[in-house]
C-alpha cells in the first residue's frame, strides 16, 4: 500500500507538469479575476447552484443573471443577480421566491434583457418573470407534489419539465406556457413517458430546437440509475417518442453481484449548438475504478436512434480522478463547451473541454476557478459573441461556508 501511494503521488505530479505543458501550448481561454454574486456570505450561509440541468446563469441581450439559493433567512430561499455586461459587478440582487422552503432555481433567458425562472417551493413547482420593468406575478405550475424543475423557451413560450410525485414512482412531466407581458398561462400539460412508471424518474432537463423538443433525465427502471430521453415536435409538443436510453452499458466487463444490477451515471445537461445540434453530458462511473468521469452523446437528428455513442469529455489526465458536476453550453456557430470540477490537483477545481475539429481539446484550468479550498459546481453560458460566462462554489475548506463566485472567460 506504501508503494502504491508513493507510485500515485509521483504519477499525480507528472500529470500535473504534462496538464501545464498542454494548456500552455493550447489555444485555451483567458478568464477575468473572480467576482462574487452576492455580497451575502460568511458563517452559516450557504449557497446551491444545483439545478436540474445545471442552468443557473443565462444571458439576455445586454445583461447576464445568476439565480441560486441560499439560507440567509435561515430558511432555503431563491435569488436573483444580474450584471450589464460591461459591468464589474453584480448590484441588482432580488429575492424570487415566497415565504417557503425554496430549492434548486432554474434560469432561461427571454428576448430583451428579460428571464425567466422556476423553482421548487413547498414541494411545489412555480415559475415567474423577471424583467427590467420588475417581477411578473408566480404562477404554480402543478397541483402535485413535485420537483427538480428545469426550464427551456421557443419563441414567445416557456417549457417546464420537473419530476411529480403524484405516483409511488415519480414520473417526469412537460407543461408548455404561453408568455404575455408579464403573466404566463398554461398551454399543454402532459407526461413524457406515457407509459406505467415501475421506477423513479428523475432530474430532467429539456432543449428547444426549431422544430423538436428534447427531454432527458435520469430513470431506474433496469434497478440503477441511466440516461433516457424523448423527443416531440412542435406543432405536437406533448406527443412524445418512446423513450430511449442514452448512457450506454459497461462494456467488456461482466456484472459482478456485489455491484449490484449496474453502474452509476447521474445528472444529465443538454445544450444545442450550432443549426441543429444537440450535446448532452452527464457523470458516468461504468470504469468504476476511476470513479465518475464526464461522458456525452449527440443527438442525431433524423435518425431512430435519439443519440449517438458515448464519447469520454475528459482526457486522459484526467483518469487519476473523480469528476462531477458536468455542465454544457452552446452556441450558433458550432462551438460547444463542458465544464466540471474534479481533484486531480489535490483540491476542487473547475476544469473545461471543448470540440474541436469533432475532437475534445485537452482539459483546461479556468484559472480564476482554481487554487486553494474548493471550486465545485459550475454552471456556463456563452453569450453572442461566443464569450464564456462562469459561475461556481466557492469555500474556503470542505464543509465551510460558500461564496458564490463568478467570471468571464474569452478564447
Amino acid at each position: 500500500m506504501r508503494f502504491y501511494n508513493t507510485y500515485r503521488s509521483s504519477f499525480v505530479l507528472l500529470l500535473v507538469a504534462f496538464t501545464v505543458q498542454f494548456q500552455a501550448q493550447a489555444q485555451g481561454w483567458k478568464f477575468s479575476p473572480a467576482i462574487n454574486v452576492t455580497a451575502t456570505q460568511g458563517a452559516g450561509i450557504f449557497h446551491h447552484v444545483e439545478s436540474s440541468g445545471r442552468r443557473n446563469i443565462a444571458i439576455s441581450k445586454n445583461t447576464v443573471a445568476i439565480a441560486w439559493e441560499d439560507n440567509r433567512n435561515n430558511t432555503p430561499q431563491i435569488f436573483l443577480a444580474s450584471k450589464l455586461l460591461t459591468a464589474n459587478a453584480f448590484t441588482n440582487e432580488i429575492k424570487i421566491s415566497g415565504a417557503g422552503e425554496a430549492y434548486e432555481p432554474s434560469i432561461v433567458a427571454l428576448d430583451n434583457d428579460r428571464f425567466a425562472v422556476a423553482w421548487e417551493e413547498n414541494s411545489h413547482p412555480y415559475v415567474r418573470l423577471v424583467t427590467p420593468a420588475g417581477l411578473g406575478p408566480t404562477l404554480r405550475v402543478n397541483q402535485q407534489s413535485s420537483s427538480q424543475v428545469s426550464l427551456a423557451v421557443h419563441k414567445q413560450q416557456l417549457l417546464l419539465v420537473y419530476s411529480s410525485q403524484n405516483s409511488k414512482h415519480p414520473r417526469i412531466r412537460f407543461q408548455q406556457l404561453e408568455i404575455a407581458g408579464q403573466t404566463l398561462r398554461t398551454l399543454q400539460d402532459c407526461a413524457v413517458d406515457v407509459e406505467p412508471v415501475k421506477e423513479d424518474q428523475s432530474y430532467p432537463t429539456i432543449i428547444s430546437l426549431k422544430d423538436a423538443l428534447i427531454v432527458a433525465w435520469e430513470d431506474r427502471r433496469p434497478g440503477h440509475t441511466i440516461i433516457m430521453a424523448a423527443q416531440s415536435f412542435q406543432k405536437s409538443p406533448c406527443k412524445f417518442s418512446k423513450p430511449q436510453r442514452i448512457s450506454a452499458g459497461r462494456t467488456g466487463e461482466k456484472r459482478r453481484p456485489s455491484y449490484g444490477k449496474g453502474h452509476g451515471v447521474a445528472r444529465v445537461a443538454l445544450a444545442k449548438y450550432g443549426t441543429h445540434n444537440v450535446l448532452a453530458v452527464w457523470a458516468d462511473k461504468r470504469i468504476f475504478r476511476e470513479g465518475y468521469d464526464i461522458y456525452a452523446a449527440h443527438y442525431q437528428a433524423n435518425n431512430k436512434t435519439l443519440f449517438g455513442l458515448n464519447e469520454k469529455v475528459q482526457d486522459d489526465f484526467g483518469s487519476v480522478a473523480q469528476q462531477w458536476h458536468p455542465t454544457v453550453a452552446g452556441h450558433d456557430t458550432g462551438n460547444v463547451v463542458v465544464a466540471w470540477d474534479d481533484d486531480r490537483d489535490g483540491n476542487a477545481n473547475i476544469m473545461l473541454s471543448w470540440l474541436e475539429d469533432n475532437q475534445w481539446s485537452d482539459d483546461f484550468e479556468a484559472a480564476s476557478a482554481t487554487g486553494p479550498g474548493e471550486q465545485t459546481h459550475p454552471s456556463i453560458s456563452l453569450d453572442e459573441q461566443g464569450n464564456l460566462h462562469l459561475v461556481w462554489l466557492d469555500r474556503a475548506t470542505p464543509g465551510g461556508p460558500t461564496r458564490l463566485r463568478y467570471a468571464f472567460g474569452k478564447r
